[in-house]
């Protein structure tokens, strides 16, 4: 596992827990996933972990000028902010959503907005929302090619949505998305690409189908964090992985990526049970990452052995094996999951290389 180190002065000054984001590894990462894609227009960054306008900011500066969002109130600090093209990448069917979504596409006329589509449900409830603005979407097919989430399963009824999209005047199909969530957290590189592989394929047959049938298709935006550095530089692929702006502890154990975990947690122990060699810390469930598995949820940086047996709302019980640390001890945390931990709060700390404070990020696009 590759977790940097780092400074941090004075954390007795510092409320906890809180969450603190190194500003220089921010810009490494940027830096990283521009080696990897070759291109910013290559890459789709995913708005969901970081949800800060500052953030954004410098991934604009950086060069990407399309970006995928999961919420509306994403879509909308996106649009407030100079992004040219922004893709909701979840089913849009609710109403009350679909009357903020035309009243995002009325408010920002030079941003191109566009969506998924997995079933025929979507797109009748899109529809008649367009049709009532007389407005019309760019819509990806969304895929399911092993999640088993949303999207279609590959095959005919796959090819058969497509060819739906297309009847539909004020509906544009652009071609596929898909999220291949079933290769989070393996290990195994060659499982993994594996996975590439027959996505890869299951997207060329709706390709192929889309050329025969004269169907609009133009490219396909693919992958989460533990895949899209093994897709191919083809003309017709975007990558749109998100974790890899702040990176984490799990997906710091791929070790062919080159990515720093920029935003960690700190907190304090509170208590210890020498009897049992745990320790407890007030990073509690609601301080970081609680959709991983328990011993998953945050890992000590400092203390290789240390693991995390038990989280509730404020308390986080980590067994010692073997390390030292005392109540009263300031610790930082290094987040199993980037984007469920800074969701948590409603801004991070900014530190510099040193450790010393210098500013903080909002995190503008918490609410939905």
């Amino acid at each position: 596992m590759k977790i940097a180190n780092y400074e941090l002065k004075r954390p007795d000054e510092l409320e906890t827990p809180v969450l603190i984001v190194y500003e220089h590894l921010v810009k490494k990462n940027i830096s990283e996933i521009l080696k990897i894609a070759g291109s910013p227009d290559k890459v789709i960054p995913h708005f969901k972990t970081h949800k800060s306008i500052q953030v954004l900011r410098m991934q604009i500066a950086a060069g990407f000028r399309s970006i995928k969002c999961a919420t509306l109130r994403e879509a909308e600090v996106l649009a407030e902010n100079g992004v040219s093209e922004i893709l909701i990448a979840y089913p849009m069917i609710h109403p009350k959503k679909l009357k903020r979504f035309i009243n995002l596409i009325n408010n920002f006329p030079d941003v191109t907005f566009k969506l998924i589509v997995g079933t025929p449900q979507h797109l009748e409830a899109l529809s008649p929302a367009l049709k009532s603005n007389n407005s019309q979407i760019g819509v990806y097919l969304d895929l399911d090619t092993g999640m088993r989430r949303t999207g279609i399963q590959p095959g005919k009824e796959a090819l058969e949505m497509y060819s739906k999209i297309s009847q539909y005047s004020n509906i544009i199909p652009l071609g596929v998305h898909v999220f291949d969530g079933q290769a989070l957290y393996k290990p195994d590189l060659q499982e993994r690409k594996n996975i590439v592989s027959e996505t890869l394929n299951s997207i060329d047959q709706i390709w192929e189908h889309a050329q025969k049938n004269n169907l609009n298709i133009s490219d396909n935006v693919v992958a989460g964090s533990w895949t899209f550095h093994l897709y191919p530089d083809r003309p017709n692929i975007r990558i749109s992985p998100g974790t890899w702006i702040y990176w984490d502890s799990r997906n710091a154990t791929m070790e062919e990526l080159n990515f720093d975990v920029a935003a960690i947690v700190l907190g304090q122990v509170i208590d210890h049970d020498p009897q049992k060699d745990t320790i407890t810390t007030d990073i509690g469930s609601k301080a970081c990452s609680p959709d991983q598995p328990t011993e998953h949820r945050f890992k000590l940086i400092g203390y290789p052995n240390a693991i995390v047996t038990a989280q509730s709302e404020e308390h986080g019980v980590i067994k010692l094996n073997g390390e030292k640390i005392s109540i009263g001890d300031y610790v930082l945390a290094a987040p199993g999951h980037a984007c469920t931990a800074v969701v948590k709060y409603p801004y991070s700390l900014v530190s510099d290389p040193s450790g010393e404070i210098i500013g903080k990020y909002n995190h503008d696009a918490r609410d939905h």
